[in-house]
């Protein structure tokens, strides 16, 4: 028997792919004949993008090889490359035709309710090829319960998956050895927030939250420790507005770097508390990872973490439980009523005053303060990508430099009628 994996896969990094190759490494231990195909070069057998109908097609064709094919099921990886509604519905009804085909387990970990309910032939059609599937599968019964009702689905028949049924730790160490090598003292209580920074994940409420309750005067320190996982622009420009949050909250660190298998299980090893901030998601691997070391965790109440959350964790509902949480967890006692909510507005000042700046950049129009447009820099950490993003900018600079220009022309003619007018109210 020989099963097809569908899935990002090793070493790209993210969240799904580490997932699938410790379910791969269990299935193949268990004697299983497994192959993988991804859509992102990797290590797989097999690569194929299959976002779009042509992508889909062409996996059709391959099912036949296969006696059972296992997709770690996400929006992007059937979408990705998808041009409007019409070939998200061939998507869809290509996907009903491999569930026919192939015995099609769907192993679902995010799923875009809006762009599924959008319409009623959309919704139908979707509903159809999630029928099709022989098996369904989530990781929380808050998950197979959001999904049964917004697909009108029968909810017994949607499966519960364990998260971490094939996590295995990645490192022997104990908390002072993995303390000494990060630079932390043992005596202080280290918040961490570990992963992957992107907005969703909310490391800045878990950073205001520890600056509200005043813990880096108590001997705590708030880590937050990651790196982007792709340069897009709004991860960059999250994770600066993060960086100098952190700058500006005593005892809060932003480590922004890439973490490997074993320092990720390290840095799980060297905190007293776990904290997942996060605004949105489905169900997450890094709260499975620190029950493999039975680390405390504070999380937020969203997707399915209250159900996933191991007994004893913290669950908040709001940044006010999450404040709180964190002082009980360092064995402070704080008045919520007398903690105050710093607004944008204050937020920006405060940063600006605590590296030197000040604030007149509100003083402009929004014009004015967007400025001029530039070419981005073509630089990339990971190896390779940075040379890769040159040739793309000038084999494409004829084309993205001209409208740059008319960009920059209509900018500055518009900011100068701005200032005109505010020169003649003042006159």
């Amino acid at each position: 028997m020989t099963i097809l994996m569908i899935t990002p896969y090793a070493p790209y990094r993210d969240g799904i792919a580490v997932y699938a190759v410790q379910e791969v490494r269990a299935m193949r231990q268990a004697g299983l004949d497994v192959e993988v195909l991804s859509p992102l070069p990797s290590a797989a057998h097999r690569h194929l993008v299959i976002g779009s109908a042509t992508g889909m097609s062409r996996l059709l064709r391959l099912a036949g090889s296969y006696d059972k094919i296992i997709m770690q099921f996400y929006p992007e990886l059937l979408f990705g490359g998808c041009r409007g509604r019409i070939e998200r519905l061939a998507v869809w009804r290509l996907l009903k035709q491999l569930a026919l085909k192939v015995p099609l387990e769907l192993r679902i970990h995010e799923i875009d309710y809006g762009a599924i309910t959008i319409d009623p032939l959309t919704l139908s059609t979707a509903r159809s090829a999630l029928q099709a599937a022989a098996k369904l599968q989530v990781h929380t019964a808050a998950e197979a319960t959001t999904l049964a009702d917004s697909l009108d689905l029968d909810l017994s028949t949607i499966e519960l998956v364990e998260h971490g049924g094939n996590f295995e730790p990645r490192t022997a160490v104990d908390k002072e050895t993995a303390r000494a090598e990060f630079g932390l003292e043992f005596d202080e209580h280290v918040f961490v927030s570990i992963g992957f920074i992107q907005s969703h994940k909310g490391c800045d409420r878990g950073v205001r939250a520890f600056g509200r309750a005043g813990l880096g005067k108590a001997s705590a320190r708030y880590i937050v420790v990651g790196s982007t996982r792709v340069d897009h622009p709004d991860l960059v420009s999250y994770a600066e507005e993060l960086q100098a949050l952190c700058d500006a909250t005593p005892g809060a660190e932003f480590r922004h770097e890439f973490v490997g298998d074993e320092e990720f299980d390290a840095w799980l090893v060297a905190a007293d508390t776990l904290v997942l901030p996060y605004r949105d998601i489905w169900s997450s691997g890094v709260l499975e990872r620190a029950a493999l070391f039975s680390i405390p965790v504070i999380t937020t109440a969203v997707g399915g973490l209250a159900d996933q959350a191991p007994e004893g964790a913290l669950v908040v509902e709001n940044d006010s439980g999450l404040t709180k949480a964190m002082a009980e967890a360092a064995g402070q006692t704080i008045d919520l009523r007398e903690t105050h909510l710093l607004s944008r507005a204050e937020l920006t000042e405060l940063i600006h005053t605590r590296s030197g700046r000040t604030n007149d950049i509100d003083q402009r129009s929004p014009v004015e303060q967007v400025g001029q447009v530039t070419m981005p820099k073509p630089h990339s950490a990971r190896p390779g990508v940075g040379e890769l993003k040159q040739f793309v900018q000038r084999a494409t600079a004829w084309q993205l430099q001209p409208i740059i220009d008319q960009l920059n022309q209509l900018q500055a003619s518009t900011a100068a009628s701005i200032a005109e007018l505010k020169e003649n109210q003042r006159e």
